[in-house]
């Protein structure tokens, strides 16, 4: 599992808290490290004293935004065969991996979507309600003011699969919650390291043009976004990379020149300046 993640430590924590109590072990954690500072790493450091799963912290300099390019060394650096993406503010749900594990079929891409929880229930969250279960049933949905019905959805046996089925094609890669094989990530290059947005939208379209078919998981595997402020956005950086997405699009290329083909002797071992095991 790559977690992405940039100077969000009390969320990450809370994003810890959820992978502590997966109903499976069978997976590994990396950290994918846009440049946070030492509140971060203290925090991966003490996940990973729990020894709940391997854990290792791929770090690169903050550099403006850059989470394609840390996403690709994460990639680089992962041992499994198959890949879940989760961004390090959203809570998963206690099946996440189990559930993306059991759904993963050859030539698909799982995508799901997230709870979004509003600015209060996100401020008084703790680690001890996620550790405790409390959004694992339908007093979420009074936590969640967006959305909340994907979790409702599971309690009817049936309902989640026929309502991701109905989903509208083709479905986009929702880099917050979504899986994919190792294989295919890598045969389309990666993240395309210019775009500083629309690079989970980029890496969707190319997976598509590779052949592999976009599942919806929304209903089967919810998961919770905590809200935060958004200091980092920016409209000239926002539009740049709308027309490099839109210029790739038109292009119709599976494969970017511009993600992990720049490092084609790439030293896994030699992957970050900080790395917890």
């Amino acid at each position: 599992m790559l977690v992405a993640t940039y100077e969000n430590p009390a969320a990450l924590a809370l994003v810890f808290g959820g992978l502590a109590r997966q109903t499976t072990n069978e997976f590994e954690v990396i950290i994918a490290d846009d440049g946070s500072g030492d509140a971060t790493r203290a925090v991966v450091g003490a996940f990973a004293e729990r020894k709940t799963v391997p854990v290792r912290h791929v770090w690169q300099n903050d550099e403006g935004v850059r989470k394609g390019k840390i996403l690709n060394r994460a990639l680089l650096d992962a041992r499994a065969e198959y890949v879940i993406f989760l961004d390090g503010d959203i809570v998963p749900a206690r099946d996440f991996v189990a559930r993306h594990l059991e759904l993963a079929r050859p030539r698909t891409y799982l995508s799901g979507s997230c709870v979004l929880l509003g600015p209060a229930a996100s401020r008084t969250l703790t680690a001890a309600d996620v550790a405790g279960g409390a959004l694992d049933g339908l007093r979420s949905c009074r936590r969640g003011n967006r959305r909340a019905r994907r979790v409702a959805a599971r309690r009817i046996p049936g309902l989640a699969a026929i309502l991701d089925r109905a989903a509208s094609e083709p479905v986009g890669f929702h880099g917050g919650n979504a899986s994919v094989s190792r294989e295919d990530a890598l045969a389309i290059g990666g993240f395309d390291e210019r775009l500083a947005r629309f690079e989970d939208k980029d890496f969707g379209h190319r997976l598509r043009l590779r052949g592999l078919r976009g599942a919806s998981v929304r209903y089967r595997i919810p998961a919770w976004h905590l809200h935060h402020e958004r200091p980092y956005a920016n409209q000239r950086l926002r539009e740049y990379s709308r027309a490099l997405f839109e210029a790739n699009v038109a292009e119709g290329r599976a494969y970017t020149e511009h993600g992990l083909v720049r490092r084609p002797s790439y030293d896994r071992d030699a992957v970050a300046d900080t790395k917890v095991e």
